[in-house]
C-alpha cells in the first residue's frame, strides 16, 4: 500500500535574508516561506520594553515588586480577605496580587481627579465624587465616609470646651 504522507507540508529550505521595515526600524522580518503565510516567530524580533513610568509615582506598579515596598497594605488585606471568607492567613502571592490591583486603582483614580484639577491646580473632594460620579456604591461610601468625619470634627470641637478640659493649664479657669 502507498505511503499517504504529502511532502507539500515540508519546509522550503530559502536564504536567512532580513529586511528592515521602513516604518519600525527596530524590526527585522524574514520573508515567509512559500508553503505557509504565516509569518515565523522566531524570526520577528521582540521590540525592546520601556521603562517609563507614564507620569507615575515610585512604586506603581510599572516597577517590579522586589524595587518597591512590599506589601503597604498587607495586613489591612489580610483582614480584608478573611472577613470575605479566605483563611486566617492567605498566600503571600494572592496579598501581592491584589495590593497591585488596589495601588493600580488608586493610582488611577488619583490621576482622574488631578485631571479634572488641572485647571485649578488644587486636588479637592469634590474631583473625586466627580471621578466616581458613575459607581453609585463607591460614591454613597465617600459621602458616608465625610459625613462621619465631620461629625466626629464636631464632637471634638464640643469636647475641646475651655471649662471641660483643665488638662491644658489655665490658671484662670481652674477652681479655687
Amino acid at each position: 500500500m502507498a505511503d499517504n504522507t504529502s511532502t507539500t507540508n515540508s519546509p522550503v529550505a530559502t536564504p536567512p535574508t532580513t529586511t528592515t521595515s521602513t516604518s519600525n526600524p527596530g524590526v527585522q522580518l524574514t520573508p515567509a516561506t512559500p508553503a505557509s503565510n504565516a509569518i515565523n516567530p522566531a524570526s520577528v524580533a521582540a521590540p525592546k520594553k520601556t521603562t517609563a513610568t507614564l507620569g507615575r509615582p515610585p512604586g506603581s506598579t510599572n516597577e517590579p515588586r522586589n524595587k518597591r515596598k512590599k506589601y503597604v497594605f498587607g495586613k489591612e488585606l489580610k483582614q480584608l480577605m478573611y472577613g470575605f471568607g479566605d483563611v486566617p492567613n492567605p498566600a503571600n502571592d494572592a496579598i501581592g496580587v491584589l495590593e497591585d490591583m488596589l495601588i493600580e486603582y488608586l493610582t488611577d483614580t488619583c490621576t482622574q481627579a488631578a485631571a479634572v484639577a488641572d485647571k485649578r491646580g488644587k486636588v479637592n473632594v469634590e474631583d473625586f465624587k466627580f471621578v466616581l460620579r458613575k459607581d453609585a456604591k463607591k460614591r454613597a461610601r465617600v459621602d458616608e465616609l465625610l459625613y462621619m468625619n465631620e461629625d466626629i470634627r464636631r464632637a471634638k470641637r464640643i469636647a475641646d470646651i475651655p471649662e471641660l478640659d483643665n488638662s491644658k493649664g489655665n490658671a484662670k479657669d481652674a477652681p479655687i
